[in-house]
């Protein structure tokens, strides 16, 4: 079947010339059987054109490719809106369309079609494709089951997976330091499954208490007015004592007995003890000798007594006169005679001394002669011999020297000395000192 129908049609003994070969050519057309009316044509055109007839190319047409350069290109195919996907997004066999995909949205069939949307819920998506889960989503149930009895657990030392770790009746879990440990408490305490902890006996030592830890609230509760105590005479658990009314705690050797005073004395529960009347002191009973001076209606001890006596000034009647010999203890020079109750004053004096008793105080010298005289009162010192004069006067009868006060103690005492101012005549002299209590 011809498929060029040509342009000059020669006859023989014609010329060959350029024109003729050019109208052969340009004037030829295509014949009926160039085309296959099924995927090709003539067109209405003058001169006639090959064209492909509407549905002509069909799958047979289209030459399967592996490459990336032949077949189909996407050049070839039609423009679309940015953000899309082509897709058939209906529910049966049809054309596919452009499918918007906006920003962080996929694509997800909804049984009817695609639909286009972003994670939510439990999860969120970025258009990176980076998955967050959302805060407390994954519940108990969305996680893996695991064995009876077990604990999910990272055991080990580094970072990774978690496991499930099985923990038995009674067990802990207790970390010791590559992971976990799963064990009972044992030793000097154990625990119950119901978490009652039991310290074995004689486990807590003295050692593994701190000091002041063991507050009274911490002490088990005992009976009402009881003292806890070590009721027995050898080692071992304290005890809660009942002490009543009125009662004291004594040791009786084997432990104590709780018993009120009774016989001689008598204690309230105040603690103010009674003695009894008419109590009978055998033997050589002792108390507290009581300080000096005391003025009470308290017991004196006989070393109180003692004490007392021998503070009591040794005067005579009235007891405010220290009375004073004038005899010396040793006879100076121009002291010719004693006749009776005369003495003669030497022409260097007479001189005599007294005591002063302790508590007390001299305040005046009182002198009795018959002529003047003249008395000088003087302080001395044991361990010296030096005079401190304290008063002087001269006179006749009873002269008074109101001197300076001098109190006694251990080591002082008083002197007088007595010149006469007169003839040597006879005198008869006495005289005493003025005391007070200091």
């Amino acid at each position: 079947m011809a498929i060029l129908s040509k342009g000059t049609d020669f006859s023989t003994g014609d010329q060959v010339t350029a024109a003729n070969l050019d109208a052969l050519v340009d004037s030829a057309t295509f014949a009926a059987g160039a085309v296959d009316n099924t995927t090709t044509a003539l067109d209405s055109s003058s001169p006639q054109k090959i064209i492909v007839k509407d549905g002509g190319i069909g799958t047979t047409q289209l030459a399967t490719s592996d490459s990336t350069t032949t077949g189909v290109t996407f050049a070839k195919m039609q423009h679309v809106a940015s953000g899309t996907v082509l897709a058939n997004s209906t529910s049966s066999e049809g054309d596919i369309s452009a499918l918007t995909v906006a920003d962080t949205k996929i694509i997800i069939g909804n049984g009817s079609g695609l639909t286009s949307a972003a994670l939510s819920g439990d999860a969120t998506m970025t258009n990176g494709g980076a998955v967050t889960i959302a805060n407390d989503a994954v519940t108990l149930a969305k996680m893996q089951n695991v064995a009876a009895n077990t604990v999910l657990v990272r055991d080990a030392s580094s970072e990774g997976n978690i496991s499930a770790k099985a923990v038995t009746n009674t067990q802990i879990l207790i970390g010791d330091g590559t992971g976990f440990t799963a064990a009972a408490l044992s030793g000097d305490a154990t625990m119950t499954n119901g978490g009652v902890v039991t310290i074995a006996n004689d486990a807590v030592t003295t050692a593994k208490i701190d000091d002041d830890a063991v507050t009274l609230a911490k002490i088990e509760n005992v009976a009402a007015n009881t003292v806890l105590v070590r009721n027995a005479n050898s080692t071992g658990d304290i005890s809660a004592k009942a002490v009543a009314n009125t009662q004291i705690l004594i040791g009786d050797g084997t432990g104590f007995t709780a018993a009120a005073l009774s016989g001689d004395a008598t204690m309230t529960n105040a603690g103010v003890v009674d003695i009894s009347n008419d109590v009978a002191l055998g033997g050589s009973p002792t108390t507290t000798t009581q300080s000096a001076g005391n003025n009470t209606t308290r017991v004196a001890t006989t070393a109180f007594v003692t004490a007392a006596v021998a503070a009591v000034p040794q005067v005579i009647p009235p007891f405010n006169r220290l009375r004073l010999k004038m005899f010396p203890s040793k006879f100076g020079a121009g002291f010719t005679s004693n006749t009776g109750n005369k003495i003669i004053v030497p022409t260097g004096g007479l001189y005599s001394s007294t005591d002063i008793p302790a508590g007390y105080k001299a305040t005046h010298f009182t002198l009795s002669t018959q002529e003047t005289v003249t008395a000088t009162v003087y302080e001395s010192q044991l361990d010296d011999d030096s005079l401190v004069e304290k008063g002087s006067a001269a006179g006749s009868g009873n002269t008074t020297i109101n001197m300076t006060d001098v109190t006694g103690s251990n080591d002082n005492y008083l002197v007088v000395k007595l010149i006469t101012t007169g003839s040597s005549s006879k005198y008869y002299l006495g005289g005493y000192f003025t005391i007070a209590a200091v």
